[in-house]
């Protein structure tokens, strides 16, 4: 599975609510067996852990292909953060193929601060 780099930079820092700034991420296709691939954005806390209930947004946009299909584009527009705190932010990358779905790619965990 490879590391993609590329997400929030600087550190984002937003209100509770307010959607974040859009992120861009792209990772080469390196599934053959895909049919179509779909990214999940996970919210971690300070400490590593999943923090659930406090995302909301597009959980599974759906890959483009570009480059001639060479590599996989996302773009997440409308996730907000529920609660203040500190969080980091990981998007999981997969490929789905007839048995089922298939970890590909993750980014680094992004630094996003959430006050009220």
């Amino acid at each position: 599975m490879a590391v993609t780099q590329l997400m929030y930079h600087p550190t984002v820092q937003a209100r509770v609510g307010q959607v974040l700034p859009p992120a861009t991420i792209e990772h080469p296709a390196t599934d053959p067996t895909a049919f179509y691939y779909f990214a999940t954005p996970v919210l971690l806390s300070a400490t590593n852990t999943v923090v659930e209930g406090l995302l909301q947004g597009n959980r599974a946009p759906t890959g483009m292909p570009i480059n001639g299909g060479a590599a996989i584009q996302y773009t997440l527009a409308d996730l907000a953060i529920l609660a203040p705190g500190t969080y980091y932010l990981r998007i999981d990358l997969y490929g789905m193929s007839a048995g089922g779905a298939n970890l590909v790619a993750q980014t680094n965990p992004s630094l996003v601060t959430v006050s009220n």
